[in-house]
């Protein structure tokens, strides 16, 4: 295995697990996570099949994070959330909970 098929493989492992840590937290079957270019995106799925990207987790250590959500200009604006992808799904999940309500899509 190559590094970047292996660094390839390793993002979508830890992209599924964000994934899975988000869902076992309430009712976000709707809610996805993809690796993309050194981030985890976070889009929420709309009932008439639309995604809308609303996160976006980014590495800043070890197995460490940042979270940032997408402004309504499409601008990326960091919050206070850090830490593990569990710190991570807890923020989403928690305070920042609004923004994956398939209610509010």
């Amino acid at each position: 295995m190559t590094r970047s098929s292996f660094n390839k493989a390793s993002a979508e492992l830890r992209a599924a697990a964000l994934e899975r840590l988000i869902r076992t937290r309430g009712n976000y079957e709707h809610v996805l996570v993809r690796p993309r270019s050194g981030h985890f995106l976070v889009k929420v799925l709309a009932s008439d099949g639309t995604s809308q990207l609303v996160a976006r987790a980014t590495r800043i250590g070890a197995d460490e994070y940042g979270l940032s959500f997408r402004t309504h200009t499409g601008r990326w604006e960091s919050t206070p959330v850090c830490g593990s992808l569990e710190a991570i799904a807890e923020g989403l999940t928690g305070p920042l909970s609004a923004y994956l309500d398939a209610g509010n899509l």
